[in-house]
């Protein structure tokens, strides 16, 4: 018991030691160390964000690769400032990790490769967002950090649809929360968050926990990445996912039409707010990973026609890349423009987007 005691008063002092240290330091220097990982924080507004003006690291597997964000949490280049001018007006580009640029150097990201630069562009995308969120993110900028916008690229992704159906409700409050909490539990959560929130960005000890108890890649790309010569990318890709709209078996499961109708609610909502506050929606279409690997046509899946129905009948602009993805008809299209073991793209694929809205931009 002796041993006990003075075991837990060594912790605590460390613990205490460790917090101290972390208030004396600067906020400027603090945000440069750990990982992305320490800064990835629940939300009580859009369910989870990242910490605003951080420059870390992010891994993906062995792969390093910095993470800046400006005031406003959003993702950023090195030489750019933390600071958002909110007397300018800004074209926002909108979705999940792709836009955010999860695997990738954001010198290669498809922002970073836009020629227009008299114009002036925000990430505000982050990874696991879907439309519901991309809403609540859009009409929080507007509404209560005053940022204007001249045009906003939406980047409907295809696993938007299943965390639309399966994981993300509005709670009584209007913020997104999981699905299967109720909203007392909700309400539990969120303090106890706070706390957590905290440690993850303040404390050394908590930094150092949080980067050697959890892998940086999942299992399923472990996996593949060990088998890679075999070429059988596909069977490590969660199909509901990436797969829904053209695999039969899927495409017209209730949880499909639940996400698809969803998804489509929050668009109209998006739509209202464009046309309440001046700025114009462009809609981005681009294959999944596994629509490139089967080389599946745009018409022959949901994903495109429910989107490009949606834009017809509200007279969105609309952008279709397909077809410069899939160009060989075969593995190499995959690999050539995504990061192998992952359905998220590579230097190549952010080229693909950039071009596309390049195209746009100069029209």
């Amino acid at each position: 018991m002796k041993f006990l005691k003075i075991f837990i008063s060594i912790v605590l002092l460390v613990f205490i030691f460790d917090l101290i240290i972390n208030l004396i330091i600067p906020e400027s220097i603090k945000k440069k160390v750990g990982t992305s990982r320490n800064y990835a924080l629940k939300s009580v507004k859009f369910h989870h964000t990242i910490a605003p003006n951080i420059n870390v690291n992010e891994f993906w597997g062995k792969k390093k690769y910095k993470i800046k964000t400006n005031q406003l949490s959003m993702r950023i280049g090195e030489n750019e400032s933390f600071e958002v001018n909110k007397n300018k007006k800004y074209i926002g580009f909108l979705g999940d990790s792709f836009v955010y640029g999860s695997g990738i150097d954001y010198e290669n990201h498809f922002i970073s490769y836009l020629k227009n630069k008299k114009n002036d562009f925000l990430n505000l995308g982050y990874v696991s967002y879907s439309p519901s969120i991309y809403f609540k993110k859009i009409e929080h900028l507007i509404n209560n950090e005053n940022l204007n916008f001249s045009t906003i690229f939406l980047f409907i992704d295809h696993s938007d649809i299943q965390d639309e159906a399966e994981f993300y409700r509005e709670n009584f409050k209007g913020d997104i929360v999981r699905k299967w909490i109720d909203d007392n539990e909700v309400i539990f959560k969120n303090r106890k968050y706070k706390i957590k929130n905290y440690l993850k960005q303040n404390s050394f000890i908590y930094k150092l926990y949080e980067n050697i108890s959890a892998p940086t890649i999942s299992k399923n790309t472990d996996k593949c990445l060990n088998n890679e010569k075999n070429n059988s990318y596909k069977k490590y890709i969660d199909i509901n996912r990436f797969g829904y709209g053209y695999v039969d078996k899927i495409k017209n499961q209730e949880w499909v039409n639940y996400g698809i109708n969803k998804t489509i609610n929050y668009l109209d909502k998006i739509k209202a707010l464009s046309v309440k506050n001046s700025f114009k929606i462009v809609i981005i279409y681009y294959p999944s990973a596994l629509e490139v690997i089967n080389n599946i046509k745009s018409t022959d899946t949901r994903h495109f026609n429910f989107l490009k129905k949606w834009t017809k009948e509200n007279k969105i602009e609309f952008i279709n890349t397909r077809d410069d993805f899939i160009k060989e008809n075969n593995i190499n299209d995959y690999l050539n423009n995504f990061v192998v073991c992952d359905v998220h793209w590579n230097k190549k694929g952010h080229k693909i987007i950039s071009q596309n809205i390049n195209s746009f931009l100069n029209r």
